[in-house]
């Protein structure tokens, strides 16, 4: 991993000249007091800060564009909205209307019942 380090020296200098002879000396050791030095050091960033901020922005406005073109006209949507969907059941077997239609279903549906029973029970030890 990558680190920055960045130093500030402040120094009682006449011109700029002076101050980096000042600082020069202070960096190589042969002066010692009279300069007040700051040092802060971090990791570099591998994803540049701008870069990123680009991509968001286009990110952002691209949705915002899609958004935009699906939603100018309620016929131009690609799936329909369907506020309902219906379906139609036949009536079931065990229903009491067609029960009383249909005699035999009561015998058909007991014996079916007795011979799941009887299965059953031979399955049972």
């Amino acid at each position: 991993m990558k680190y920055r380090t960045i130093i500030e020296i402040k120094t009682d200098a006449e011109d700029k000249d002076e101050a980096m002879e000042i600082v020069g000396d202070y960096l190589s050791g042969n002066l010692i007091s009279g300069v007040e030095m700051k040092c802060v050091t971090g990791p570099v960033s591998r994803i540049n800060k701008n870069l990123l901020s680009i991509v968001l922005i286009f990110s952002l406005f691209s949705a915002v564009l899609v958004s935009a073109i699906f939603m100018v006209k309620p016929s131009n949507h690609i799936f329909s909205r369907v506020s309902c969907i219906n379906a139609i059941q036949p009536p079931l077997k065990t229903s009491n209307a067609t029960l009383s239609r249909d005699s035999d279903f009561k015998k058909e549906w007991e014996a079916k019942q007795q011979k799941q029973a009887l299965d059953h029970i031979k399955k049972v030890p």
